[in-house]
């Protein structure tokens, strides 16, 4: 009896500690969610105006965006025939003149109304990526990047920074106009990271 006495105190204390850090666990969750509450309007007050024929980081953020609102666009930077004809019907469906310009207007109606924790700036990662680099816990950032824009990819990593990698960062490189050296530093880490807020592909 005293055994299973001291079992049942053990399990008990166990569970509350487990419920305690679940708790907490939960309540960082919540706080990290409270950090940026309302619409996303004053981010879409800060991007650039887009026309047709530019490339760049605001170009392929306007692509993914208009992704999730169901338009097929790939995200290849380039603002071309499929874009154009994607962002005028946006515009005609929102009362905004049809022109394939993205100013203001587009950008407030596309990204102005979704939830600010979407859009929300994160840190960017303390430390770039250098190619034939192990570094497990960089390429988890960058597979997570890279997952929230679904870029099409080789499976998971190892923590090798490897050519399969490289190749898929040297594109994104080329798509928003970096020098495609396959080097993850901060103008790199900073153009995914601007894509997934432009598209509204964070969260908590």
């Amino acid at each position: 009896m005293r055994k299973f006495g001291v079992r049942a105190i053990v399990v008990a204390v166990l569970a509350a500690g487990l419920s305690g850090v679940a708790a907490v666990t939960g309540a960082g969750t919540a706080m990290a969610c409270e950090v940026a509450q309302g619409d996303s309007r004053e981010f879409a007050a800060t991007l650039s105006r887009v026309e047709p024929g530019q490339r760049g980081i605001e170009v392929l953020g306007l692509q993914r965006a208009l992704r999730f609102q169901g338009y097929g666009l790939r995200g290849t930077g380039l603002y071309a025939e499929n874009t154009l004809a994607a962002v005028k019907d946006f515009q005609r469906r929102n009362g905004i003149v049809d022109d394939g310009v993205v100013d203001q207007p587009t950008w407030q109606a596309l990204v102005g109304p979704l939830p600010a924790r979407q859009t929300s700036a994160v840190p960017l990662p303390e430390r770039g990526i250098q190619p034939g680099a192990h570094d497990p816990e960089m390429m988890d950032r960058l597979h997570d990047a890279l997952t929230r824009l679904e870029v099409a990819l080789p499976g998971y990593h190892d923590g090798h920074y490897d050519e399969a990698w490289q190749a898929i960062v040297r594109a994104f490189q080329r798509n928003v106009g970096i020098r495609d050296s396959g080097i993850i530093g901060p103008l790199t880490w900073n153009a995914l990271y601007r894509a997934i807020s432009i598209s509204g592909q964070w969260g908590c």
